[in-house]
């Protein structure tokens, strides 16, 4: 019974981590289209500013995640503690700078969207490293419950952007990264312990961190499975991004896109929170194969779509597709990565997502002013498409 009960807080206090990331998620990435083309960007400029936070975020990751694994560094929850508090001081500044300064606008929203992006991988192993040293935490419960928190704010954001004005955007941001270091800061978190730690006896074989090179070096399958996920992260990103775009295109505006993300976050709980099960049925592998085949499908049939009413139907595949993707490469990491080397395999997995953020962001928004709408849709289908066919094809079978 007491055993059953530290398992609920632990999940719990855990569900409210991922709770108030998502929701710092929908605020930053979910509304940009939204805030900044009402500031007097243009799409280009949009893309610019959320592929140069990609790059930010892309380089530091690893090179955070090596130090992080080392014994002697600061624990894992003191690393997201310091970038929460940057990003909360990001968007205290964005609202500040409301509708005074397109520069300084650009500036702390860039700002705000790299906090965000480096910080995913870090939020991830906040669970799979109590996870690993044995803590009963339901990790795919915690992440379910980050998209409820994703479907509130952008059901509401969706609403407020229209009643109160954009200016609800950046209040939301501050809010979401506000929350989220408080709930960070409450984390029960337990740092590794070392061999001096456990045995009393000083460590005189410290692991060397990797370099990037040698990581993927020393697991050569797994660097071809990041090259089809950051396919179908660009295949994503250019959904979600872009999505205040491709929703006008089809004629509806910012209500009806709150309404599209909350509806997609709502329709990927399922798998989020059946996980747990799903695993005894069949491995990882087999769940993130799978998520490359919906994920490439949603492109495809987003494409196709000729109205909003066949639009909001497509988003059906966001139940196989974000839904599995968003969890299962998490526990394939923790299957095919060593120990030693597992907050670098999950910053790498992160950074497969900041990467096609940099891609993606300055490719559709360059598309869109360009080409149009339809033009990104057909390159996201496209790279949704090669994306499937390289991790079906490298993904290393496992048993269930």
């Amino acid at each position: 019974m007491k055993i059953q009960s530290e398992k609920r807080g632990m999940t719990l206090s855990y569900s409210l981590v991922q709770g108030f990331f998502w929701m710092s998620f929908a605020a930053v990435v979910g509304f940009s289209s939204v805030y900044l083309l009402d500031c007097g960007l243009t799409s280009s400029q949009v893309g610019l500013i959320l592929a140069v936070s990609g790059i930010v975020a892309a380089v530091t990751q690893p090179m955070v995640a090596g130090y992080a694994d080392q014994p002697a560094a600061l624990s894992l929850k003191w690393i997201v503690l310091i970038v929460c508090g940057l990003a909360f001081l990001s968007s205290l500044l964005l609202l500040v700078v409301y509708r005074k300064s397109v520069l300084l606008t650009g500036l702390f929203y860039g700002s705000c969207s790299a906090f965000l992006q480096f910080l995913m991988p870090f939020i991830n192993s906040l669970g799979t490293e109590m996870i690993s040293r044995g803590v009963e935490l339901n990790w795919g419960v915690a992440r379910g419950i980050g998209s409820v928190a994703y479907a509130m704010l952008s059901s509401a954001m969706g609403r407020m952007a229209v009643t109160a004005g954009v200016i609800a955007v950046p209040a939301g941001i501050m809010v979401g990264y506000g929350l989220l270091f408080v709930c960070v800061l409450a984390y029960p978190f337990c740092r590794r312990e070392t061999e001096e730690g456990k045995e009393g006896i000083p460590q005189t074989d410290t692991p060397k961190a990797l370099s990037p090179a040698a990581f993927l070096k020393k697991y050569p399958r797994f660097a071809f499975v990041l090259g089809g996920t950051v396919l179908l992260y660009i295949s994503h990103v250019l959904l979600n991004n872009f999505l205040y775009q491709i929703i006008q295109a089809k004629g509806g505006g910012s209500q009806e896109t709150g309404f599209v993300m909350s509806f997609c976050a709502c329709v990927e709980l399922l798998p989020m929170f059946l996980f747990s099960y799903m695993l005894k049925k069949a491995g990882s592998d087999v769940w993130y194969r799978l998520c490359g085949v919906f994920m490439a499908g949603k492109a495809i049939a987003s494409l196709l779509a000729p109205s909003l009413p066949v639009f909001y139907v497509v988003q059906i595949l966001q139940l196989a597709g974000w839904g599995l993707i968003a969890i299962a490469p998490i526990y394939y990491v923790n299957s095919v990565i060593s120990a030693e080397d597992a907050i670098k395999g999950q910053a790498y997995v992160g950074m497969s997502y900041t990467v096609a953020n940099v891609a993606a962001s300055l490719a559709g928004g360059w598309m869109i002013d360009l080409a149009g709408v339809r033009a990104m849709l057909a390159v996201a289908s496209l790279a949704g498409a090669a994306g499937a066919a390289v991790v079906i094809w490298f993904t290393e079978r496992m048993e269930s």
